[in-house]
């Protein structure tokens, strides 16, 4: 019962994830919608603003000048130009502004846009009057067509004159209401409707009461602002007061503008304008710098370094007769899963301990730290580190084998006294030697070879005979003669003999290297001697694969270095 609950929880838990992750997709998925609909909506709104303020500009120019033109024309015209000049003004500011026209439908555009153009026109010619109006008040004042004092006079009476009809109007009312308390509040009476005129005539009397007090106020305040017999220059628009005239179709722009910049598909493409065209370059950088250099190695520096002279690897070390011996004819697999090796009495193996199988039981074993401390980071990058050492009295066999990689095979090398051979330490696995002489290991650099710098190998380790060594290799370990000129994967050498001539030739095709399927450089070995492979190479950065960049770093460290 327990079983089928838990069971049947996990299937309900399982699905409703599914249905939770289904309603974010839909909504995800509508909100993208949704934002790209509203996008194209708002920026085709915001383009016609930004036509109708283009429009609006060019027509603000022309009328500004035709104003400037037709006012300035009027500072040496007669007192009835100018007072019929302001009957006009008048008139036409009694029409108010129009209202943009912001909130129709878009289904003519450019019939929107040319409405919205004509509004803003309407809006700068009102302005342009108001402006007109007071700077021809002015010039009157200023030019004596009506003493400025005489006009404020009769604005002055026509202000009292107003104001005595407005209070015997008031008078009026309480006497009525003084006489008749009650007829004047009983609907349908005479004196209820007398009343109600009365009222009616304040509200207007009101109105003219107040105007006739501007009117005055602001005779007064050009009668103190003007001096005497001032004339005012040529008039000059207010352009904040233009501007101040279309604030409600730059306030829409700008409400528009904002809305779009939170738009999520406005804000990706507005980054992809900011940035895709450097993000472009980089990546066409990136694709197309990696196949220059690979061009440049392949068909420049590797060219180049087939035909140097080949790498000879501690020639003082190469004795005439002394060498290694050669595989028997036919037979170059010189390994196997499991090898059987017979020590003598005296003889001492170190070995690495995931090797060793199996051996006598009266053998002393004991811990080796490195392989030799004279060269103390090779053993540990090597691998050669933490060995077992076996020494016999008597005569034993020991089993090798790789306890921890079935495809791995190892082999037996034995160096006589004399010969050496170069050996990259990832490939050994243990040796032989008799007595307490130790084997000979030296270090050979090549600073001043094309060759080594290519493959970046920069560093040969020698091992010197008498000693047996124990290699290991990757599903087998081949030993050739360099013959007339051999050429094998730099990934699967282990070593060659010091009486081969080390090079380096091009890879055949340049497409698979291209693609990383080949390595640019194949080793090539000539001359007398024997080198050593494994048939399935697999040690650092295999051809095809990616690896880490750390990885990669090592690798290359590792291979400068020889190991």
């Amino acid at each position: 019962m327990r079983t089928l609950l838990s069971s049947l929880l996990r299937f309900l838990g399982r699905h409703l994830l599914q249905f939770l992750l289904f309603v974010a997709l839909l909504a995800t998925g509508h909100v993208l919608l949704e934002q790209a609909r509203q996008l194209k909506a708002d920026q085709v709104r915001l383009d016609t603003m930004r036509g109708a303020e283009r429009q609006t500009g060019a027509a603000r120019q022309t009328l500004v000048l035709a104003g400037q033109a037709r006012i300035n024309g009027l500072r040496r015209a007669s007192d009835d130009a100018i007072l019929a000049r302001l009957a006009r003004i008048d008139l036409d500011l009694r029409q108010a502004p129009p209202s943009f026209s912001f909130g129709l439908a878009l289904s003519d555009t450019a019939g929107l846009g040319n409405a919205i153009a004509g509004q803003a026109e309407r809006r700068i010619e009102i302005e342009l009057l108001k402006q007109e109006r007071a700077y021809l008040q002015t010039l009157r004042a200023a030019l004596g067509a009506e003493n400025a004092r005489q006009a404020l006079g009769r604005l002055h009476r026509e202000h009292h004159r107003a104001y005595r009809q407005l209070m015997d109007n008031l008078a009026r009312q309480e006497r009525l209401r003084q006489a008749h308390p009650l007829r004047v509040h009983l609907p349908g009476s005479a004196e209820q409707a007398a009343m109600a005129a009365l009222q009616t005539d304040e509200t207007g009397l009101r109105a003219a009461n107040l105007d006739a007090y501007r009117r005055h106020a602001a005779q007064q305040a050009r009668v103190l602002a003007l001096p005497a017999g001032t004339t005012p220059g040529p008039f000059q628009p207010d352009q904040q007061g233009l501007d101040a005239a279309l604030q409600d179709l730059a306030g829409e722009i700008a409400r528009l503008d904002g809305k779009l910049s939170n738009n999520i598909w406005r804000a990706a493409r507005q980054l992809l304008s900011d940035y895709g065209p450097t993000a472009s370059l980089l990546v066409l950088s990136a694709i197309l710098t990696p196949l220059a250099i690979k061009a440049f190695f392949y068909f420049v520096l590797a060219p180049l370094a087939s035909r140097l002279k080949p790498l000879a690897i501690a020639p003082g070390l190469r004795p005439g007769a002394a060498s290694v011996p050669p595989p028997p004819a036919g037979q170059p697999r010189i390994s196997g899963v499991s090898l059987a090796l017979p020590l003598h009495p005296g003889d001492t193996m170190v070995i690495h301990p995931a090797y060793l199988q199996s051996s006598p039981i009266g053998t002393r074993k004991r811990t080796q730290w490195l392989l030799d401390w004279s060269y103390p980071f090779t053993s540990l990058a090597a691998g050669m580190a933490a060995l077992t050492r076996i020494t016999s009295t008597q005569p034993a066999s020991v089993t090798l084998s790789a306890s921890d990689d079935p495809l791995m095979e190892v082999a037996v090398l034995t160096l006589p006294e004399g010969a050496a051979l170069v050996l990259q330490p990832r490939a050994l696995v243990g040796l032989v030697f008799h007595g307490a002489r130790q084997p000979a290991i030296s270090s050979h650099w090549r600073l001043a070879s094309l060759h080594a710098w290519l493959t970046l190998q920069l560093r040969f380790i020698v091992f010197r005979g008498p000693v047996t060594l124990i290699v290991h290799g990757t599903r087998g370990v081949r030993m050739e003669p360099a013959g007339q000129g051999r050429s094998i994967s730099q990934a699967a050498t282990l070593g060659f003999s010091t009486g081969v001539l080390y090079s380096t030739t091009r890879s055949e095709t340049f497409i698979p290297y291209l693609r990383g399927q080949q390595a640019l450089l194949n080793d090539r070995f000539d001359g007398d001697g024997i080198y050593l492979y494994e048939e399935t190479p697999r040690h650092g950065k295999q051809p095809g694969k990616v690896g880490s960049w750390f990885e990669g770093f090592t690798d290359a460290i590792l291979k400068v270095l020889g190991i």
